[in-house]
């Protein structure tokens, strides 16, 4: 699995690097486990020096057969929104997985629908 990691506005140190990845990318692995499956891990200081609520981290999963996964979570710590975005796209790609081994039949419709079709 490949995990492109970067960050927007802020460095990475070598704590935010292992957290990230016991914390997010070792999470996201067990799903996909194939090597030309992608992480891409973005993040982002939106505010700068500023502060307040503008810590994000947007991920990208790409795996072989299901749509990419998109997840971006804002939050007052890049702890927070890291926990977060691991939290909503474990969801979401247990969902893309689910959907993937439903299928469908070969006119796009549930196999169900599929064979009380009739043909014109």
């Amino acid at each position: 699995m490949k995990v492109l990691l970067r960050g927007v506005h802020l460095g990475l140190n070598d704590n935010l690097k292992q957290y990230v990845d016991t914390h997010l990318v070792a999470h996201i692995e067990r799903f996909a486990e194939d090597e030309a499956s992608e992480i891409d891990i973005a993040l982002v200081d939106i505010n700068g020096p500023k502060g307040g609520v503008d810590k994000e981290c947007r991920v990208t999963v790409r795996m072989p057969g299901l749509e990419a996964v998109h997840v971006t979570e804002t939050s007052e710590t890049l702890f927070q929104a890291i926990d977060a975005t691991r939290d909503r796209l474990e969801k979401a790609i247990k969902r893309a997985v689910e959907r993937r081994r439903q299928g469908t039949g070969n006119s796009g419709m549930p196999f169900d629908l599929n064979a009380d079709a009739t043909n014109y």
